[in-house]
């Protein structure tokens, strides 16, 4: 915790801590947390919330709750010390998703680890960065099959992933009874590197395509 450094996340005047042998919020959060949509009174879940960031981007609305959970205890203390931040009501939760229990959301959010265990070299040294980029503790379709567990009907399911594995996410997002209502894809020098989505619960909405993201 010595090691700890102030950054800033989004705007200079939202400060947050880091750590800098530890997973970062990148492009990829701050895309997602100016995507998302979070209305008056309603509860929120990050799941795989490292130090907060996305709830911090929530926090600008009059939200009911903000609830984050990660299975990283080095990630959940850091979490857990930036809450001094937020304005609203705050709960770092230590857990594996796929264990964790609570009443319906309305909203959840996520960064997810993007690359498969198979896709990664054998000899990789697994640090708690490579955890946040690396299918170890939470596979793309344990994410969406809790997602839909932990939400309510029609509430709305927002994260970032990688284009490459398109087929796989409307694969598994239907077949835990969700249809995309939005997608946006942002590109880096012609290439397309992220992909965000906007999935329903139960819901039979059109599925809007977004105009393209450029980073800078």
């Amino acid at each position: 915790m010595n090691e700890l450094k102030l950054d800033y996340f989004i705007s200079k005047d939202k400060k947050i801590y880091q750590h800098p042998d530890h997973f970062h919020f990148n492009t990829d959060t701050k895309l997602l947390a100016q995507f998302l949509k979070v209305k008056k009174n309603e509860r929120v879940l990050d799941i795989g919330t490292n130090n907060a960031a996305l709830l911090y981007a929530c926090d600008d609305v009059d939200v009911k709750e903000l609830v984050g959970v990660e299975i990283l205890e080095e990630a959940c203390q850091i979490a857990q010390m930036n809450t001094q931040f937020f304005k609203h009501d705050i709960r770092i939760v230590h857990s594996r998703i796929q264990d964790f229990e609570d009443e319906e959301f309305d909203v959840i959010v996520s960064n997810p680890p993007y690359f498969k265990m198979d896709a990664t070299h054998p000899d990789i040294q697994y640090t708690l960065r490579q955890y946040g980029r690396v299918e170890i503790n939470l596979s793309l379709e344990e994410l969406i099959k809790n997602a839909a567990r932990l939400l309510k009907s029609n509430g709305r399911f927002y994260f970032v992933h990688r284009p490459n594995r398109l087929n796989e996410i409307a694969h598994f997002l239907f077949q835990y009874n969700f249809h995309i209502k939005s997608l946006q894809i942002a590109y880096d020098r012609n290439i397309a590197k992220s992909i965000l989505i906007e999935a329903i619960k139960e819901s039979n909405c059109d599925c809007n395509i977004l105009q393209p993201l450029f980073i800078k």
